[in-house]
Order: C-alpha cells, then structure tokens, then sequence
C-alpha cells in the first residue's frame, strides 16, 4: 500500500525541484536577468529548430536538449553556434534549467 503513496509525493518532489531550478535564476537580479536574456535569445535564434523546451526530436530521433544532457561541456557544444560567449552563457543559464526538468522526469521513470 505504500506505492501509491509513494508515487504522488515523488511527482511532488520531482516539480518542487523543477520549480527551484527556474526560481534559482530568479533568487539574484543578475541571474534572473542573464535567464531572461537567455531564453529570449534560445527562443528567437534556435527555438525554431529545437522548440522553445529544446525536446524537438531532430531528424536522427535525438533532441538538442539531450545531446546536451549528455555531453561533459554542454556550454562549450553550444559554442558551435553561438559565437558569442555572453550570449552563450546566457542561454546556458536557461538550458540548465530545462536540463534540470529532464534529470527530474528522467528521476520519475526509474
């Protein structure tokens, strides 16, 4: 009987985390503003490949946001596209936070 008590406070604690990681960015005016210009510049310049979330499947079945889930230097693999590297820092700051909601869905399937 305590699996589906279990369950539900798992789910809980999976979007309490979730919730930490975007508000992490939020805690300090200067992260919050570096997350911010993350995301916009994520959403006007790669979102239409990847999606705003970077979990649209790309033609070999894999998704930006896993390949980055995956790679030792994520910052340094976005570099391949973003030159800039205050501009590639802010979105590094804004995939960590989506990186941070797969390892928490990642943690609910096992």
């Amino acid at each position: 009987m305590k699996l589906p008590v279990t369950i539900p406070l798992l789910a809980c604690a999976i979007s309490i985390q979730a919730a930490a990681a975007d508000s992490a960015a939020a805690s300090n005016p200067k992260n919050a503003a570096m997350f911010e210009q993350g995301k916009k510049i994520f959403v006007a310049r790669c979102a239409k490949c990847h999606d705003d979330d970077a979990n649209k499947k790309l033609p070999d079945g894999t998704t930006l946001l896993g390949r980055l889930a995956q790679t030792k230097d994520p910052e340094a693999r976005l570099g391949t596209r973003l030159k800039d590297p205050q501009e590639r820092h802010a979105v590094m700051i804004y995939v960590d936070s989506l990186l941070a909601r797969l390892h928490a869905s990642d943690a609910t399937k096992k």
